[in-house]
């Protein structure tokens, strides 16, 4: 018989808390999780494995004295405090960590190439006019002024003026290339990590594509205010955010770069009713159904008994949408290379690669930057480049 490591009951009960998981669920694949959540137990090496990959929970965790504490600084700038997720998820927190390990590799990059840092991080204040601020962040982009009229590529449009400002664009809906854990939107939609050489945006890929491209204005607001945001808003209009003139000036900014309200007024139909007008305009614009609702609202053009009514199909619909977008994508399996390609940064990619050439860094530690090894990387880098 294997001979047994003696493991603290504490560690156990921290790992099943930090899974996510019930003792019950757990107990189907492991019978006597109940006993070695109790008492001190022996495991075998062979059953601490299994249960480090079943609980998502690093193998040298299991031989702490106590458990550890992760102090996951990003947690702190939540948007609203959402009880149903106060303990952060296994999934999120190593997706955080993966993307601080990329955007680390990136400063450190860059920083041997001798870049300087971005001078528009930081510099606005929620003082300012969300109009102006909103034309300013459009101008910087080199945008036109009618990028986001309705079209199929508005989102690739946004990312790609984005990641020429120097800014990380990545997204996920998964954790990592395991389709065995989904991220969750009800426990976050996006989230932007501050740093003056490079932030770095990620995009919760299970939201619907209107919602991405909200998230990724709403971020881009944060990055000229110089604050790094977990943003973990619900689809929900009334909600208690823990910075709420912080929020409520991005959300404004956010709205005026993809529906200006000056826009808003002239295409607003007086003759029709909330729920049409609210198709119409998402028929012309790359706006959320709910953004465009909200924006109605505020901007006074419909009663507050009306916006509810319609609120509240809207929200029914979107949640429909996003269980059909789910299980269509689960049908349709997809082409890795574009699904790996649409996860990551070109620039980070073609920084890694050429550091890979130099020598600067290891092959193996490219491909783990990448999530490719072997001639996948290699196909996976040609593509990204265009090749």
């Amino acid at each position: 018989m294997a001979k047994g490591i003696t493991i603290n009951p504490t560690i156990i009960q921290w790992a099943i808390q930090s899974s996510g998981k019930s003792v019950l669920q757990i107990s189907r694949k492991f019978s006597k999780i109940d006993e070695w959540a109790s008492n001190e137990s022996e495991l075998t090496v062979n059953e601490l494995n299994k249960l480090s990959k079943e609980l998502r929970i690093p193998f040298g965790y299991f031989f702490l004295e106590k458990p550890p504490v992760e102090d996951v600084e990003l947690l702190k700038y939540r948007t609203i405090d959402n009880e149903e997720h106060e303990t952060p998820s296994r999934d999120l927190i190593d997706t955080i960590k993966s993307m601080e390990t990329k955007q680390s590799f990136m400063r450190e990059a860059l920083l041997e190439d001798g870049f300087s840092p971005l001078k528009f991080i930081g510099s606005a204040t929620i003082k300012d006019d969300p109009k102006r601020l909103a034309e300013k962040i459009i101008a910087e982009l080199d945008l036109v002024s009618s990028w986001n009229r309705k079209k199929n590529n508005t989102f690739n449009i946004l990312r790609k003026a984005i990641s020429k400002l120097g800014i990380l664009v990545m997204q996920n809906g998964v954790v990592g290339s395991n389709n065995n854990r989904p991220l969750d939107i009800s426990e976050f939609r996006a989230f932007v990590l501050i740093d003056e050489y490079v932030p770095l945006i990620f995009l919760n890929a299970r939201d619907g594509l209107n919602a991405r491209i909200f998230s990724l204005c709403h971020e881009l607001v944060h990055i000229w205010l110089g604050t790094s945001e977990l943003y973990n808003v619900s689809t929900y209009d009334n909600q208690a955010f823990l910075n709420e003139n912080l929020e409520k000036f991005c959300n404004e900014v956010a709205a005026e770069m993809l529906l200006p309200t000056e826009t808003l007024r002239k295409i607003y139909k007086k003759d029709i009713d909330a729920y049409s007008n609210v198709k119409n305009i998402s028929n012309q614009f790359s706006v959320s159904d709910l953004v465009i609702c909200i924006r109605i609202k505020q901007k006074k053009l419909v009663s507050q008994k009306t916006f509810d009514e319609t609120y509240t199909i809207l929200l029914e619909e979107m949640h429909e949408n996003l269980l059909s977008k789910e299980q269509n994508e689960k049908k349709s399996g997809g082409n890795y290379y574009h699904t790996q390609g649409s996860r990551l940064d070109s620039n980070f990619v073609h920084s890694v690669n050429r550091k890979a050439k130099e020598g600067k860094i290891l092959y193996t530690e490219a491909y783990d930057l990448l999530g490719a090894r072997g001639t996948t990387y290699d196909k996976l880098v040609k593509h990204m480049e265009g090749g």
